[in-house]
């Protein structure tokens, strides 16, 4: 069947977006909601989107740099390892180090933009609009659950390595410059499916309302 896409170019990087369902689905599914709103509801939370617009270039920078450390680490390793025979035993400390902040960077960054992985099923079998925009509302619900309690004890983690004061075997770096990164992750993570659950709650209410007033 031929239905209209709603892929459509996301920022920064203008590409289309991976959130779509199944071609199958019929009648149209609604569109997925991420946590940054739309229309009148933006227009209502206009600080809080503004902040979000600042706070979204700073985690996208950082990611950035943390990818291309990643990256130079990898080639200079090689370099040394293969050319002149003197490998950097630190690499692997340095390895996580930077991997660890692009990794839960990336999910808080992912989440923002509502490209998580997420069933497509659900338009297939439910046909009601409104069915399926509740159901997206309480997976997003559950998903912040789980996110506060595996967060709670990733950040109770962080927070034991960074106040006993731990060092890494090689750099003797701080054991809590990794742990942070779980910090970070996770709340920024959790914020932005909170954000989402308000876009979804406030799109759900908005359509039930329309559908009384029929």
């Amino acid at each position: 069947m031929e239905r209209e896409s709603k892929q459509r170019p996301r920022s920064p990087v203008g590409a289309a977006s991976f959130i779509f369902d199944p071609e199958l689905s019929d009648p149209e599914p609604p569109e997925h909601l991420t946590a940054i709103p739309e229309g009148a509801l933006a227009e209502r939370l206009r600080w809080i989107v503004s902040a979000e617009a600042v706070f979204e270039r700073i985690l996208y920078v950082f990611i950035i740099a943390f990818g291309l450390c990643l990256a130079t680490l990898m080639f200079v390793q090689v370099v040394l390892r293969y050319v002149f025979a003197s490998p950097f035993v630190g690499i692997e400390e340095l390895a996580l180090l930077f991997g660890a902040w692009f990794y839960f960077l990336g999910v808080a960054y992912v989440t923002r933009n509502g490209e998580h992985i997420h069933g497509g099923i659900l338009t297939m079998v439910v046909k009601n609009q409104n069915a399926v925009r509740g159901v997206r509302l309480l997976m997003t619900v559950l998903g912040i659950i789980a996110c506060a309690v595996f967060g709670y004890f990733a950040i109770r983690y962080a927070l034991f390595e960074i106040q006993t004061g731990r060092l890494s075997s090689y750099m003797r770096w701080p054991k809590g410059w990794w742990s942070a990164s779980l910090i970070f992750g996770f709340i920024g993570t959790t914020a932005y499916m909170v954000l989402q659950a308000v876009n979804q709650l406030a799109d759900l209410l908005a359509h039930l309302g329309r559908e009384r007033e029929r």
